[in-house]
């Protein structure tokens, strides 16, 4: 396994409010991060985007998915980094069979890969921790949890996503479901990116 893995507010928003936003249904999605997390092995997690709500296993719509993604984030240097998902029932956080075989398909382009289940029963309008369970690869080809000291969550991120949540905001996400529904719903969700601008900014000023 790698070093720290940091989480920036897109990263984690975007995973939050889609899950927030289909609490009666199975979630997934994938993280990018920097093309080269550099010399200290750690990873920053900067972006997020929402894949299926419907149904998360069917490879052809995952293929077309995964496609599209590289070919959008390459020009800004972003790489798929890892995979995200939530689970149906409120009390389940374990990796099913389509978790981890999506995970395993991206550690092979990238050794430092991530899976990120969403603890459901942790999700609330008013966030104190990040409900998140990080894994990643062992030398003997496992996925084990990282400890809770080796994941950062970007300052202020928290708070952020709890207004978010408040404000109802999970209902503009837009995931490749919605897309394939409807063109115009952007699965690189512009409006929410920047909202985020915009709170992150007011943040700052407050410090």
């Amino acid at each position: 396994m790698s070093g720290d893995i940091s989480l920036g507010c897109s990263a984690l928003t975007k995973m939050l409010l889609h899950a927030a936003r289909y609490p009666h249904s199975a979630v997934s999605g994938v993280v990018l991060a920097q093309g080269k997390g550099g010399d200290s092995g750690n990873m920053v997690l900067v972006d997020a985007v929402p894949l299926f709500h419907l149904q998360l296993g069917l490879a052809p719509m995952l293929e077309v998915a995964l496609t599209r993604i590289e070919q959008h984030y390459r020009s800004k240097g972003l790489v798929i980094a890892g995979y995200y998902q939530a689970n149906e029932h409120i009390r389940d956080n374990v990796p099913d069979f389509v978790a981890l075989k999506v995970a395993e398909k991206i550690a092979e382009n990238n050794n430092d890969a991530c899976l990120i289940m969403i603890d459901n029963k942790k999700l609330c309008l008013n966030l104190q921790t990040a409900p998140i369970i990080v894994s990643q690869l062992t030398s003997d080809g496992k996925w084990k949890s990282k400890e809770k000291p080796s994941i950062h969550i970007e300052a202020g991120a928290l708070d952020v996503i709890s207004q978010l949540l408040q404000r109802k905001v999970q209902h503009d996400v837009n995931d490749f479901d919605n897309h394939l529904d409807d063109l115009t719903c952007d699965w690189d969700n512009p409006q929410i990116n920047k909202l985020l601008d915009t709170l992150t900014a007011a943040a700052q000023d407050k410090c």
